[in-house]
């Protein structure tokens, strides 16, 4: 799976999940949170979801490198390429 397609995942799932969210938008350097007021319920749907979706196993303590679109995308491209 190829990192565009990774993004694309993560930009379909987090637009599910924070209907407000616009690819245009987003800063990659920011955290969803902060830019679309997701709560920690919604975060773990994310999760979960990219999980599902990546057929990869996203660890809790790892968490926090994922709440930026550029965090998002290294480490699932790291964890799909290892996978």
């Amino acid at each position: 799976m190829s990192a565009e397609q990774v993004r694309e995942t993560i930009l379909r799932l987090l637009g599910e999940i924070a209907p407000e969210s616009s690819a245009a938008d987003i800063d990659p350097n920011v955290s969803f949170h902060d830019q679309f007021e997701i709560d920690s319920i919604d975060f773990l749907r994310l999760m979960m979801g990219l999980e599902k979706e990546l057929k990869v196993t996203i660890f809790d303590f790892d968490y926090p490198k994922l709440s930026t679109l550029k965090g998002c995308e290294a480490y699932l491209c790291e964890r799909v390429a290892a996978a």
